[in-house]
């Protein structure tokens, strides 16, 4: 369910054509460029950069070394910003300080979520010792625990299936669900390998599954698909882009029996910073700031989601054959999450009219280099 973004594809280096390994400086570039441009650009107005030839060599990835003066100009011409570069004291900070982050998150992984006290398990299987550890269990607990917890004490409606009402907007369809947003957002909150993210990063990730997180937890809720919500999704989508939505949500549906399974899904996901939304603005495209904190965060899930199947599945083959389908499953929900995100490509006015949380999650790509994320996210939803 990961995939290291270090190996996604973002296309290729706006200065040398050569393969980007991600946004630097504001576009997608290569290693070397992104090098180039740290080195030199601090240097204007201290030395010259002169152009032997006509100022308008070609810059490839076998000429880019040629011209240093042709190249930086390159790097202006495509959207690099200089503005963007850390200073050593700067550059310095931010790595003593993902430092102290890892040696926090270090610390925390050797100690049990103990947010809700521990209970015994009764659900889990008379083959659960010999796959869980006591560790696990109270993991497992905590995660089922702190999940209804939160939904309990934060409101006292969190069983009302949503929407409370047929909605024929979307905008109004959407900010019915923010309330129940910031309560998952709060449950993420309770997760160390999460919450101990840079702020931005809990940001893009929680962006980048904010469909997949709406369907899984409101289907934990409500237990099924109410008319209001059937009703809604044809009024706002379509019939055609409704049943595709309805059909995948379907799917999730047949996991809800178990009272653990789709909360540690919900966990994997907001510590996948790999599977992209479909989006047409570069802020989804970004390096995270600390890639190798999510991955292993990740890793630590997906463990006990494996040992956790392990300890309900008769044998490892079907444990494997369950995962498979649950993978497949998940992909076809993601499929549903792509069909809306190309809709709401066309909506910029029904946006306009949601509330800051929720058109945070669906930010204009015209609008991209402008928008205010501080201001358009309730970052305390975060911290």
């Amino acid at each position: 369910m990961y995939m290291s973004m270090k190996s996604r594809q973002v296309g290729l280096c706006l200065v040398c054509n050569d393969t980007a390994v991600g946004i630097n400086f504001g576009v997608p570039t290569c290693m070397p460029c992104k090098a180039f441009f740290r080195r030199n650009a601090v240097k204007l107005g201290r030395i010259d950069f002169i152009c032997q030839e006509d100022g308008d060599c070609p810059v490839t990835y076998e000429s880019r070394r040629i011209c240093n003066c042709c190249r930086l100009a390159k790097c202006f011409r495509v959207g690099m910003q200089k503005s963007l570069i850390l200073s050593d004291a700067e550059r310095l900070a931010r790595k003593e300080l993902v430092q102290k982050n890892r040696q926090k998150r270090g610390q925390l992984m050797m100690q049990n979520l103990s947010i809700i006290p521990p209970t015994t398990i009764h659900y889990l299987g008379q083959k659960a010792p010999t796959y869980l550890s006591s560790s696990d269990q109270t993991l497992l607990t905590n995660i089922f625990g702190t999940y209804e917890h939160i939904f309990e004490i934060t409101t006292q409606c969190q069983y009302q299936p949503f929407p409370a009402i047929e909605h024929k907007y979307v905008h109004t369809f959407f900010n019915e669900y923010e309330e129940r947003h910031k309560i998952l957002i709060e449950y993420f909150k309770h997760i160390p390998e999460f919450n101990n993210l840079f702020i931005d990063d809990k940001i893009r990730l929680i962006r980048n599954h904010f469909g997949g997180m709406i369907t899984i937890s409101e289907l934990m809720l409500s237990r099924s698909l109410t008319e209001n919500l059937i009703a809604s999704l044809n009024n706002l989508f379509g019939i055609d882009r409704a049943k595709i939505i309805i059909q995948n949500a379907e799917r999730i549906l047949t996991y809800i029996y178990d009272p653990i399974l789709l909360k540690l899904i919900l966990i994997i996901l907001s510590l996948s910073s790999g599977i992209n939304r479909y989006r047409n603005d570069t802020d989804m495209d970004r390096i995270f700031y600390d890639t190798s904190a999510i991955f292993i965060g990740q890793n630590v899930y997906v463990e006990l989601l494996w040992r956790y199947l392990l300890s309900k599945l008769l044998s490892e083959h079907d444990t494997v054959k369950f995962l498979n389908k649950l993978v497949l499953d998940l992909l076809y929900l993601q499929r549903s999450c792509f069909t809306v995100e190309r809709y709401m490509n066309n909506l910029g006015h029904e946006i306009d009219q949601m509330t800051p949380l929720v058109q945070s999650m669906w930010p204009k790509s015209e609008n991209i280099d402008n928008r205010d994320y501080e201001n358009d996210i309730d970052m305390e939803s975060y911290s």
